[in-house]
């Protein structure tokens, strides 16, 4: 079930739109999976701002406006991934460094509130019961990808070669040279499981609301 207001889902994709190319701007390195998988968000709240508008318009506020649930779930479950990193791994490694560090508005923003409203975009205003059950393995493309360009660019040292302050495998958990190969193989596979989890995870609350809801409309 889902709220089908195309005003108020107009409202909400306008100011996720804004907050997230906000923080986007003021720490923007194309080269962290936090910047693109936010980038993907900010794409994808724009696109969706204003076809909510146009369908608004054609169509009045009673209604549903999304895009491809492949394409939804898959920058959805990358936000996931991008806030679960950070707050799981990357959080823990920076403290230990420095215990006296705090979380800046922009850092916020990006490992936070921008998967949040990302989460409540598609629990909130998206028809439910849309997911194929292969989706979450089309959804590993992303971070696939992602993970093939940091190891590629690491043989030719393309970052490092910038001097933009940067370590060459970007992440610390990707660093072959400080780790070792087996270790970052693991951390490979458990991001990628995570990731698959996650997916199947949304997969299977999305059929859960749809059993609930088809039970609700039962009895009515």
């Amino acid at each position: 079930m889902n709220i089908n207001n195309r005003a108020l889902a107009a409202i909400f994709r306008i100011m996720a739109a804004f907050i997230s190319i906000y923080a986007i701007l003021n720490d923007f390195n194309i080269f962290y999976f936090t910047t693109i998988s936010n980038l993907l968000c900010f794409l994808m709240f724009l696109f969706l701002s204003i076809k909510t508008l146009v369908e608004l318009k054609q169509y009045g506020k009673d209604g549903s406006t999304s895009i491809s649930p492949h394409i939804k779930g898959g920058i959805t479950v990358a936000i996931i991934l991008t806030m679960s990193v950070y707050h799981f791994i990357l959080i823990p490694y920076a403290l230990s460094q420095d215990p006296l560090r705090r979380l800046n508005l922009n850092e916020i923003i990006l490992h936070y509130i921008v998967p949040c409203l990302t989460i409540l975009d598609w629990i909130l205003f998206d028809e439910k019961k849309r997911f194929k059950f292969y989706d979450p393995m089309i959804w590993t493309v992303i971070p696939i990808v992602y993970v093939a360009f940091v190891f590629v660019q690491a043989i030719f040292n393309f970052v490092y070669n910038l001097n933009i302050g940067m370590s060459k495998y970007i992440y610390i958990f990707f660093d072959i040279e400080v780790l070792g190969k087996n270790v970052v193989l693991g951390n490979i596979l458990k991001l990628s499981a995570f990731f698959m989890l996650v997916g199947y995870f949304i997969y299977g609350i999305d059929r859960i609301r749809i059993k609930k809801d088809e039970k609700i409309l039962e009895k009515i």
